[in-house]
């Protein structure tokens, strides 16, 4: 192999090496729940809505993730003998709150507010979520990626402002 050809193959093994590298680092880790929360169970069997549980998200900025409060309104004493239900009374009997991972967020730099959306523009929670009463178990990802792409398009079919200030602080 001549000089040229090492040469070229040196840059293509780097940049190859360089992007599997950089792949790595910017994929997100895998965000696991305290629990196994099963939104398909509350939705369907029992007929509850997401602002039953994200009591803030049509009235406040943020949606907020339930409050041990939430989940004391059925689960103070037992409904079944699953090692689930005992993980779950450990924290709903001590009054401790349980620590859930946010799975979506925006940048810093980014307003966003679920009043506005939810309320304001009657937007369902599936079109920014995804079907999340479905799942049976916590996604670890957020089911629909949060991108300006998405956001700009939805906003241009619904004909509101993609002025930069409206939602770029």
């Amino acid at each position: 192999m001549n000089r040229s050809g090492r040469t070229a193959l040196i840059v293509l093994l780097t940049a190859t090496v360089a992007g599997a590298l950089l792949n790595f680092r910017t994929r997100p880790a895998a965000i696991i729940q305290p629990l196994p929360f099963n939104h398909n169970l509350h939705v369907d069997e029992h007929e509850l809505e997401c602002t039953d549980c994200h009591t803030q998200a049509a009235e406040h900025p943020r949606a907020t993730l339930p409050g041990i409060d939430i989940c004391q309104d059925c689960h103070l004493d037992p409904l079944t003998e699953t090692a689930l239900e005992e993980q779950l009374l450990a924290y709903t009997t001590e009054n401790r709150e349980i620590p859930w991972q946010r799975i979506y967020r925006v940048p810093d730099h980014v307003y966003f507010s679920h009043r506005r959306h939810v309320t304001l523009g009657n937007v369902p929670c599936a079109l920014c979520h995804g079907d999340v009463p479905a799942l049976i178990e916590p996604s670890q990802h957020p089911l629909v990626p949060v991108t300006m792409d998405r956001c700009m398009t939805c906003h241009e079919e619904h004909q509101l402002t993609n002025d930069c200030l409206a939602c770029h602080r």
